[in-house]
């Protein structure tokens, strides 16, 4: 088996992505933006680790990143979204468990000490479960539209509290429209900043106005924009991306003085049903925060019955010096404990 890590530019990677169904997260361009948004991004560099064994082949996009307070070693994390390895030709379990075997000892010989994936829940769904090195955990379910259903089959499945408030919207003379020409991509940074800040949002959740610059420069045409105007005023927006027929969404905010309007489901429907127009197979409207049955969960399950979990991978591939590196960060803590936060040393 052959094993190689790539870079953006590689011929290589653009193949195995021309030759298999995948996400905007698996783009080099997507990697590229995501790099350059880490902490040290003159450390992080774009990377995909290739595994070939004849027709088949097995593709990992990762973020190689310099390690904080240490002049050598590296570690190896997924970027934001759901990227996971993607599988060309007949890729059977024996496959994927040696490929998964070899790209840990290729990333060990490159001096890499961790490895952080975020499998995707649906090109990776039956995945887990051959994952051999490190540890699998589960996360939580996310929400998934079936976008081949029929239009009437996805209003069924919408639960009827939510059909009741999209009707009432429409019926007011709401609209929700794509804005192809991203006339209203001020006031969605606005919204989606004063949304995050309402429910509290981490830091690492503050996208602004430079990250939707960078996104729609690495996305281009895959990325869309759609608002919500109520009585003129744009009371909702959202990001949505499509690749492969697979649609994302993405980030979205509503103006909390519309928010008896319910704008954000009205977006949804519109959206769906938009994207279902365009020949695109499925919808992923993600979970609750971390994975959590919350009222966001609760909310995007109102439009779907379908359900897929979220695994992330975590491998420490260089036991020692992880160990060392999260001891000498926080003494006492089990570093073999791997279903925390991972790294360790990074917390």
């Amino acid at each position: 088996m052959e094993i190689a890590i790539v870079n953006e530019s590689s011929p290589e990677w653009a193949a195995v992505l021309a030759a298999v169904p995948h996400d905007i997260y698996h783009l080099p361009s997507y990697l590229a933006m995501s790099a350059s948004r880490e902490v040290q991004p003159e450390r992080a560099k774009p990377r995909a680790v290739i595994a070939r064994e004849g027709d088949r082949a097995m593709l990992l996009p990762i973020i190689v990143r310099g390690i904080p307070g240490q002049d050598a070693g590296s570690d190896a994390i997924s970027p934001y979204g759901y990227p996971g390895p993607l599988f060309q030709g007949d890729a059977d379990s024996d496959f994927i468990v040696r490929a998964f075997a070899g790209v840990i000892a290729h990333l060990r010989d490159n001096d890499i000490v961790s490895l952080f994936v975020r499998l995707h829940p649906i090109l990776n769904r039956h995945l887990a479960g051959l994952i051999r090195e490190g540890v699998v955990v589960e996360h939580g379910e996310t929400v998934v539209i079936d976008l081949t259903a029929t239009t009437a089959d996805l209003w069924s499945a919408t639960r009827s509290g939510h059909r009741n408030e999209i009707n009432r919207s429409i019926r007011a003379g709401n609209r929700a429209y794509i804005d192809a020409d991203w006339v209203n991509e001020a006031r969605f940074v606005d919204l989606y900043v004063a949304t995050m800040g309402r429910v509290g949002a981490s830091a690492a959740y503050m996208f602004g106005a430079d990250y939707l610059r960078d996104l729609r420069e690495a996305l281009g045409s895959r990325l869309h924009l759609c608002v919500v105007d109520v009585d003129g005023t744009i009371a909702a927006a959202g990001l949505f991306t499509e690749e492969c027929g697979i649609v994302q969404y993405h980030l979205s905010g509503t103006d909390e003085a519309f928010a008896q309007a319910r704008p954000t489901k009205l977006m949804l429907h519109f959206v769906r049903g938009w994207m279902k127009e365009r020949g695109n197979r499925v919808m992923q409207l993600g979970g609750g925060v971390g994975g959590a049955r919350d009222s966001l969960f609760d909310f995007k399950a109102g439009f779907s019955r379908q359900r897929q979990p979220f695994h992330t991978w975590r491998v420490v591939i260089d036991p020692k010096r992880y160990a060392a590196l999260s001891q000498a960060r926080h003494p006492g803590v089990d570093p073999t404990d791997l279903r925390g936060y991972f790294p360790l040393y990074r917390r």
